[in-house]
């Protein structure tokens, strides 16, 4: 073969999966799907454009820590737009594919791998993990090129936007510690994974515990049998047994990675086996089955839970006119029974403190009555209202899976909802005599999704319904090296005392303070 024919050969190799990506992203842009994901995204992006920070926002599930989610991707998307994000980091991962296969068994097929591994997840909408994978693959190639103490620092980076991606390389490395394989391109491959999971972790806390159910577990094992039978050489041979296992003790064990840890199977798998596996073609592209089935399956099913979404500005326009006709949003807070897509965790969350919100970990952490088997009854649900403060309960016609035992539960008629307003699509009730989130003696004088304005009478401890966090901080307004102690109550929420009485603000800024998880020296 001459020169000029293989250097034609590579261009193809290399433009063909790139346009393939381009397609896929510029249809999906022109589509602009209510991915469930990307409605999650969307809502971060827009606490970052209303001035929240890392340390504490107020919208959801009575507070929470943005950057548990992700330390650069709402700040980053916050400039750009979610989906722009979502659909540059795909791009670049297909950019990344040609030069990240050429050392690879089968370098064209993990090329196209890499490429619709990356546009898989893109129709997922899963914007973080698009944007720490791109990192991530960043990485790769500095290691490829020698440079390794730079790989493991985009390694850290990487786990600033998803602590997922750096976890999957390091999880892909650990078997090259084995005897004559280990190396300090290996020792700083790992060194950046971990502290890519680390520090989030550190600032952060680990989250509360992400669903695992058993068909994903089977799933991913029967994946991970497949690429064992397509890995047979050392040390990469121990890839497959070794995330099976992981599979295993998380499934077991609840924590925050769940089923997540799925990506790396159906994503990432296929293509360390197309990386290293000298197996016959045919051999491996059955190994394979499992995963492009299960990852295929994923990406339907996604575009599926949106098909009959429509046109989510007609869908919530009514019910946001509705609250805002209705009296008592204003130290209160709305259950949202969402549809589907789950698009009212920004369509109604720039508008209302919502009870819950779209981020899983927090939910089981926060409200086991909707998971825990029996617990949702009238008289626990009657409590659940009362202490998240909610005023409204808004229920969908067509619930998400999740929500359809509380729509039940809501439409079936209870003494303490009462309907206000209904079309085709929503039905609002009002929740008769509904708690504050701030109490009396405690005066609540303004609010945003950032901070938290409060009178405070005197110097007793007195209760608000808001998430501890250890980033948050009551600062007095005339006084802002004055601070009120910050105490959690027996049942999650916080105690409030204050020094002197006054105005203070409640917000959570980043701090040493806060990394260190202390109170101000005056509460010690």
């Amino acid at each position: 073969m001459s020169v000029g024919v293989a250097a034609e050969q590579r261009r193809w190799r290399m433009a063909l999966p790139l346009a393939a990506a381009v397609v896929a992203t510029v249809v999906l842009w022109a589509l602009s799907p209510t991915l469930g994901d990307l409605q999650a995204a969307i809502a971060r992006e827009e606490a970052a454009r209303s001035g929240v920070g890392l340390g504490y926002w107020f919208g959801w599930y009575g507070g929470v820590s943005p950057g548990s989610y992700s330390l650069i991707v709402p700040a980053i998307s916050a400039i750009t737009g979610s989906l722009a994000l979502l659909a540059i980091a795909t791009l670049a991962i297909a950019v990344m594919a040609y030069p990240l296969s050429r050392n690879a068994t089968r370098p064209t097929l993990l090329t196209w791998a890499i490429v619709i591994a990356a546009v898989l997840n893109m129709m997922s909408g899963r914007v973080a993990f698009a944007v720490g994978a791109a990192i991530a693959l960043a990485a790769v190639l500095l290691l490829q090129h020698g440079r390794l103490t730079l790989c493991a620092v985009v390694l850290v980076v990487s786990g600033l936007a998803s602590p997922l991606a750096p976890a999957f390389v390091g999880l892909a490395a650990v078997p090259f510690l084995l005897g004559a394989y280990r190396s300090r391109a290996v020792w700083s491959v790992l060194v950046g994974a971990a502290l890519g999971v680390i520090v989030p972790f550190a600032l952060f806390g680990a989250p509360g515990a992400q669903g695992f159910p058993w068909t994903t577990l089977f799933w991913a094992l029967l994946i991970g049998v497949g690429a064992g039978i397509a890995l047979t050489s050392p040390p990469e041979r121990w890839i497959a047994p070794l995330a099976m296992v992981a599979a295993i003790v998380v499934f077991a064990i609840p924590n925050g990675v769940g089923s997540n840890l799925s990506r790396f199977f159906c994503l990432i798998l296929p293509c360390l086996c197309l990386y290293f596996s000298r197996k016959s073609l045919l051999v491996v592209l059955i190994a394979l089955v499992p995963a492009v089935s299960y990852a295929g399956f994923v990406a339907v099913a996604d575009q599926v839970a949106v098909a009959d979404a429509g046109d989510t500005e007609k869908n919530y326009e009514p019910l946001r006119l509705a609250l805002l006709r209705g009296p008592g949003l204003v130290n209160h807070r709305v259950e949202l029974v969402d549809a589907g897509t789950h698009a009212g965790s920004h369509e109604l969350g720039s508008l209302v403190k919502l009870a819950r919100g779209w981020e899983n970990q927090s939910d089981s952490r926060f409200n086991p009555i909707f998971y825990d088997q029996d617990a949702l009854t009238p008289t626990s649900y009657r409590t659940w209202l009362r202490d998240n403060a909610v005023s409204y309960v808004a229920v969908s016609d067509t619930p998400l899976r999740q929500g359809k035992k509380e729509a039940a539960l809501v439409n079936s008629g209870l003494p303490y909802l009462s309907e206000v307003w209904s079309n085709d699509e929503w039905t609002l009730y009002r929740v008769a005599n509904p708690a504050t989130i701030v109490a009396p003696p405690l005066r609540l004088v303004t609010d945003t999704p950032s901070t938290m304005v409060v009178d405070v009478p005197d110097t007793a401890a007195h209760p608000i319904q808001i998430r501890p966090n250890r980033y948050l901080v009551a600062r007095s307004i005339t006084d802002p090296t004055m601070t009120a102690c910050i105490d959690q109550t027996p049942d999650g929420w916080i105690t409030v005392q204050a020094p002197t009485p006054g105005t203070y603000t409640l917000e959570g800024p980043l701090s040493v303070r806060g990394v260190l998880a202390e109170q101000s020296p005056s509460c010690r």
